[in-house]
C-alpha cells in the first residue's frame, strides 16, 4: 500500500483577518507608547547631567540615538519644529 502525498499549492495569498489587524496595530501603538517613555526618561537623565556615553551603556542604545532624541528636543524647545 502507497501512502498518496497531498500536493500545497506554494504559499497562496494570505489576507489578515480584521482581529490579526486590530491586535497588530495595538502592539504597534504599546511599542511606540515605550519607546516614547525611554526617550522621555533617557532625556529627564540628560537633563539632570547624565552624559550620552553612559546613557547609551546603560540602555543598549547608539550614542547616535541618544545624541539625536537631544538634538531633536532642543530643536523643540527652541522651536525649530
Amino acid at each position: 500500500m502507497t501512502a498518496t502525498l497531498r500536493r500545497v499549492s506554494p504559499n497562496p495569498k494570505r489576507v489578515l483577518t480584521p482581529a490579526d489587524e486590530t491586535g497588530i496595530r495595538e502592539a504597534l501603538t504599546r511599542r511606540d507608547d515605550a519607546v516614547e517613555g525611554v526617550r522621555r526618561a533617557v532625556l529627564d537623565a540628560v537633563s539632570h547631567g547624565a552624559s550620552v556615553r553612559v546613557l547609551a551603556e546603560f540602555t543598549g542604545m547608539s550614542t547616535n540615538t541618544i545624541s539625536r532624541w537631544k538634538a531633536d528636543a532642543r530643536s523643540e524647545s527652541n522651536g525649530d519644529h
